[in-house]
């Protein structure tokens, strides 16, 4: 059996719990579960700069599988969630939060705002979250390929139009087939998106307002 041990299907399907090594299967209601954070160095927060535009950052939108608080794997094609596992919060809620990290300590160009703050502003980033796995691609032994990819859109609502639009792929492999070594390169995964979608939002609207 893998070091991952037991994975858990995330169809619908018998309640069985299955011990045939290597099987994926349904985690029992009872099974001690480890909650984990995506973490990674941030710098202090920065103070904004005179010219600075506030940018609405929506809640990221996810496929059914991949919106939830469960670590998603992918074995030949079919997702399946790790055993013992799963995130503080729906994985998308953790993106997001690091994205927001990331704005708020590495663009002074920008100053970042959620949706329902109900402030006013320009530009509006909306995110779709498409793959956030654990990719067995080299067998269940071998430490897996986190894929990660983003699309993003950045409106212009003074203009009502689409100022941009951009997808990130990012793919890291874990250093060991452990629970703590996917957790460590999933949160690699998050960092190098957060600072490639910084990094390119702020091109964008400072190409258009000279921040």
């Amino acid at each position: 059996m893998s070091t991952l041990g037991k994975f858990a299907l995330g169809a619908l399907g018998a309640a069985s719990l299955l011990a045939t090594p290597g099987c994926i299967s349904l985690l029992p209601e009872s099974e001690p579960v480890s909650l984990y954070r995506l973490t990674g160095l941030t710098a202090d927060e920065v103070a904004p700069s005179a010219e600075a535009q506030t940018i609405l950052i929506d809640h990221i939108s996810a496929p059914r599988g991949l919106a939830v608080d469960r670590v998603a794997l992918l074995r030949d094609g079919e997702l399946a969630y790790m055993a013992g596992a799963a995130w503080l919060s729906p994985a998308p809620t953790l993106v997001h939060d690091r994205i927001l990290d990331v704005f708020l300590s590495e663009t002074p160009e920008l100053i970042p705002a959620r949706s329902e703050d109900g402030v006013q502003a320009r530009y509006r980033l909306q995110l779709e979250l498409r793959r956030f796995e654990a990719e067995y691609d080299q067998g269940d032994a071998r430490a897996p390929l986190i894929q990660m990819r983003m699309v993003a859109r950045l409106i212009d609502r003074d203009a009502r139009a689409l100022a941009a639009s951009r997808r990130f792929d990012v793919s890291v492999r874990a250093s060991d087939n452990r629970q703590a070594a996917l957790i460590d390169a999933f949160s690699q995964a998050s960092n190098e998106t957060a600072h490639a979608l910084a990094d390119w939002t702020t091109g964008v609207v400072c190409a258009d307002t000279a921040c």
